[in-house]
């Protein structure tokens, strides 16, 4: 057998059946759920290696259509050839060719990756790693597989970069008619990164950002100071920023925003992207849990994420309750409701000529979800008969774990508790029943409880809680909780 040299004749391989050509609307279906690449069999064992390529550290400004962005070699007299599976990059797969042991991607296909996994267009060199899966044919006709990185880095245009607008940035769309005279300003919440709320009314609703600057002309340049996307009609979000004359893209188009619901949309000028998500709201039950008070707000529904609610206790009759948001509680004409004394186990709720509804089978326990993004609800029958508790309390470092704040049972919302209490120093805490370990709740770690963040998924760990005064919700059916900060 004739030794091999170092550098082993490498077959030549397409990756990908496409042609290397930049994809103009940045079509990498696996972009948004990255693959897996599992190690094998120990390359050193074989003598393989994968370093960086010539041209490695890539600077999309002055850079070929096509670049060397790893080397393979074998030295071991034990392997007959090597092939490539396949490369990634942030674990999408990149089209790639190899031949004579230099793996060759396309630049703009490499700069499309980066941009979009990293949600950064910012003209730094991004650290990326080229993992290659390969095979190796032995001589003795075993074939192995392989997984190898190689370092390399990427900076992506800087050329015809926007600066940031000394007056900032505002949003016009369809939700304020295209109005210049009106703008939807956003707020520098930190620097280079603004924020507005808007309101949508539509399935789809059209956008764009627009510069502060141009607010100021006496008519309103429109192109010449907006901001968008690369494909129009684009929701996606979060996504990257285009503006006109970009060097990848040419030059912008228009976003929307899809449904109608309350927006927080984050536009970030330092990376060059934006996003938008379903603003939260706290929600409360107004009806029979509450006596139909306008001043008791101890029925909050227990917020699930994604603009999602829910409440669960014994519900007696088909006119049980309307709901209020922060905002408008105590504004009858605002509450929203169903059709009046529905028992539909789905419908569609409205804040106009709202009615009183209630659950699908009148007199028993049940779990109402709302969706206040697509402002529909749901009732769901509670299986069994809910176990009950003498007493629930709250207790953590603030109290050395050793006694507990008791919480009230609604009187007419059983298995919903709650409590005022003031927390003197920061401290970690649960909540438990009977004043025993046996059956207690706590967060998921996931956070600290804050004023924005009032609530965490169900898990055993203890809740981290500032100092304040704070309204405490617990159901002891569904496990759920909410923590408010109490307004000083």
């Amino acid at each position: 057998m004739n030794r091999m040299k170092k550098h082993i004749i490498l077959g030549g391989m397409l990756l990908c059946a496409a042609a290397f050509t930049t994809s103009c609307n940045e079509d990498f279906d696996d972009w948004a759920s990255p693959q897996a690449n599992e190690q094998g069999s120990d390359a050193a064992t074989y003598g393989i290696t994968v370093t960086p390529g010539a041209q490695a550290n890539i600077v999309m400004d002055n850079t070929t259509e096509f670049v060397d962005i790893a080397n393979i070699a074998a030295s071991s007299e034990d392997v007959a050839s090597v092939s490539i599976k396949k490369v990634t990059v942030n674990g999408v797969t990149l089209p790639a060719t190899l031949a004579d042991g230099v793996i060759t991607v396309s630049a703009a296909q490499l700069d499309s990756i980066v941009e979009i996994t990293t949600l950064d267009r910012s003209a730094t060199p991004h650290t990326i790693d080229i993992v290659a899966d390969i095979n190796a044919q032995l001589a003795t006709g075993e074939a192995v597989s392989l997984s190898i990185t190689s370092p390399a880095t990427l900076t992506p245009f800087t050329a015809n970069i926007p600066e940031k607008d000394a007056k900032g940035y505002a949003m016009l769309g369809q939700w304020q008619g295209w109005d210049p005279s009106n703008p939807t300003w956003m707020t520098e919440v930190e620097p280079g990164v603004y924020q507005a709320e808007i309101v949508t009314t539509a399935e789809e609703n059209w956008f764009k950002f627009y510069k502060g600057s141009g607010f100021d002309e006496a008519s309103f340049p429109w192109d010449d100071v907006a901001l968008g996307c690369a494909v129009n009609g684009d929701a996606t979000s979060p996504n990257l920023l285009v503006w006109a004359g970009d060097p990848r893209f040419g030059g912008f188009q228009t976003p929307t925003i899809a449904g109608a619901a309350a927006y927080v949309v984050t536009l970030d000028m330092n990376k060059f992207y934006y996003k938008y998500e379903l603003k939260e709201k706290k929600y409360y039950v107004v009806g029979v849990p509450n006596g139909w008070s306008d001043q008791d707000k101890n029925c909050l529904f227990y917020a699930l994420g994604g603009n999602q609610y829910s409440y669960t206790t014994y519900w007696p009759n088909q006119w049980s309750l309307k709901i209020w948001d922060e905002d408008t509680f105590g504004n009858w004409d605002a509450a929203w409701g169903g059709v009046d004394g529905s028992t539909d186990a789905t419908g569609t709720l409205v804040n106009s000529n709202a009615g009183a509804f209630g659950a699908s089978e009148t007199g028993g326990y049940y779990t109402l979800t709302i969706n206040m993004g697509t402002k529909s609800y749901e009732w769901t029958a509670v299986a069994g008969e809910p176990a009950t508790y003498e007493a629930i309390g709250i207790i953590g470092g603030f109290n050395e774990w050793s006694s507990d704040v008791e919480m009230t049972q609604l009187e007419k919302a059983p298995h919903n508790w709650y409590a005022r209490h003031t927390l003197t120093s920061d401290t970690e805490l649960k909540f438990r029943a009977n004043h025993a370990w046996d059956v207690n709740w706590g967060g998921d770690g996931s956070a600290a409880i804050s004023e924005d963040v009032y609530y965490t998924p169900v898990g055993g760990s203890n809740i981290a809680v500032p100092a304040g005064t704070y309204d405490f919700y617990l159901n002891d059916i569904t496990g759920q909780f909410c923590i408010v900060l109490v307004a000083e």
